[in-house]
C-alpha cells in the first residue's frame, strides 16, 4: 500500500469525507431579487361623480369668458352649500393624458338647488412657439352646448365663506372669474335684506379685469349697489384703461391689488397708476380697517400674495382662528 500523503485527504474513523465547498461568484445582474409590484392604477375620481346636464350658456362680450349652469337629469335638487363654496366638473371626453376634475368656486346662491351656476374663463395654454391651445377642461367646455352630459362632484367643499370672521365689514377683492363666490355672497345677503330689511354684514367688492368687457355680474351688482340700505359696494377696476375703448365712468384704474395699495399708502406694483372714483374710494378708506373688517382675496396667486402682505403691514391678522385675512388657493 502506498504510504498516504500528509496532504492527503483522512478518513478517520467511520465518518465519510467531507465534501467539497463550492464558491460562486454570482453576477450581480442574474442575481435574484424580490420581484417588482406591477404600479397599482390609480382610480379614475371620475367615477365617483355624478351626472348632471349643461343647461343655460352665456359667453360675455369677451368670449373667452362664460357663465353657464348645470342641473340634473331628474330635475332634482343638489345639495346645499355655504356661500362662498366650490365643487368639483369634468368631462368623460376630456383628454385621456389629463382626467383629473377641476375645481369650480359656485356662482349662484344655495337659495335655489334646481341648478348651480359658475364663471369661468376659457384657458389657453401657451407653447414654446408661440402658439396656444386651449385647456383640458375649458377647451372640453367650450366643445360642448347646452344639454350635453357634464359631471360633477355631489358634495360641495372648502371654507372660503363669511361664516370664518364675526368683523361687520367684508371686503372682497376678485380678479377675473374669482369673483364667483362673492357673487354668491352678494346673492344670498340680498335675498335676506330684501325679506327682512336687515343686513348682517356690510360687503364691498373690488374686481380687477385687464379690460371692461370681461366685467361678469357687472349689472346685477351695480343694481344691488344701487339700494343704500342693502350697503353693498361695488368697484370695477381696469388695468388696462388706456387700450380699451369700453372703459367707462364709475370704473377705477389699476390692478385690484393695487387698489388694496391705494388705500394703504403703498407705492403700485403694476404699470398704471391707481385710481377710484370720489364714492368707492371714501367708503373703501373707511371699511378697510384691521379694527373692522376682514379680507377675502380669490384670483390671481400674484394678486393675493401681494394684498396680503400689504395686508399684514396694516396689522391684520393672518393666522390661526383670528385671520381676517381669508384666501382662495385652489388656482
Amino acid at each position: 500500500m502506498e504510504p498516504s500523503s500528509p496532504l492527503a485527504p483522512r478518513n478517520r474513523g467511520h465518518y465519510p469525507p467531507r465534501p467539497k465547498l463550492e464558491f460562486r461568484v454570482s453576477d450581480a445582474r442574474s442575481a435574484p431579487t424580490t420581484p417588482r409590484r406591477t404600479p397599482r392604477k390609480r382610480r379614475d375620481i371620475r367615477e365617483r361623480m355624478e351626472r348632471a346636464v349643461l343647461d343655460h350658456w352665456e359667453l360675455l362680450d369677451d368670449e373667452d369668458i362664460a357663465i353657464f349652469t348645470i342641473r340634473r337629469p331628474d330635475g332634482s335638487d343638489f345639495a346645499t352649500f355655504e356661500a362662498g363654496q366650490y365643487t368639483m366638473l369634468a368631462f368623460w371626453d376630456q383628454p385621456t393624458d389629463d382626467p383629473r376634475p377641476r375645481q369650480l368656486s359656485i356662482g349662484s346662491a344655495p337659495l335655489d338647488l334646481s341648478y348651480l351656476e359658475f364663471y369661468v374663463i376659457l384657458v389657453r395654454d401657451a407653447h414654446e412657439d408661440g402658439s396656444n391651445v386651449p385647456g383640458v377642461f375649458t377647451g372640453t367646455l367650450w366643445r360642448h352646448k347646452p344639454g350635453d352630459e357634464i359631471l360633477y362632484m355631489p358634495r360641495p367643499a372648502g371654507r372660503f365663506t363669511l361664516s370664518r370672521t364675526s368683523q361687520p365689514d367684508a371686503i372682497c377683492v376678485a380678479t377675473g372669474t374669482g369673483l364667483a363666490p362673492f357673487v354668491s355672497m352678494a346673492r344670498v345677503a340680498w335675498q335676506e335684506y330684501q325679506e327682512t330689511g336687515q343686513v348682517d354684514r356690510r360687503l364691498t367688492i373690488v374686481h380687477g379685469v385687464s379690460y371692461a368687457d370681461q366685467l361678469g355680474y357687472k349689472d346685477e351688482l351695480e343694481r344691488m349697489a344701487a339700494d343704500p340700505g342693502f350697503g353693498l359696494v361695488y368697484i370695477p377696476t381696469v388695468s388696462r384703461p388706456d387700450s380699451d375703448p369700453n372703459f367707462g365712468e364709475g370704473m377705477g384704474r389699476g390692478r385690484a391689488n393695487d387698489t388694496v395699495r391705494l388705500i394703504c399708502g403703498k407705492e403700485m406694483s403694476g404699470r398704471v397708476e391707481p385710481w377710484l372714483p370720489d364714492e368707492p374710494l371714501a367708503a373703501l378708506t373707511e371699511r378697510l380697517t384691521p379694527e373692522g373688517s376682514a379680507v377675502y382675496l380669490c384670483g390671481n396667486p400674484d394678486m393675493i400674495s401681494d394684498a396680503k402682505g400689504v395686508l399684514v403691514e396694516q396689522g391684520f391678522e393672518t393666522e390661526g382662528r383670528e385671520s381676517q385675512v381669508i384666501t382662495e388657493d385652489y388656482w
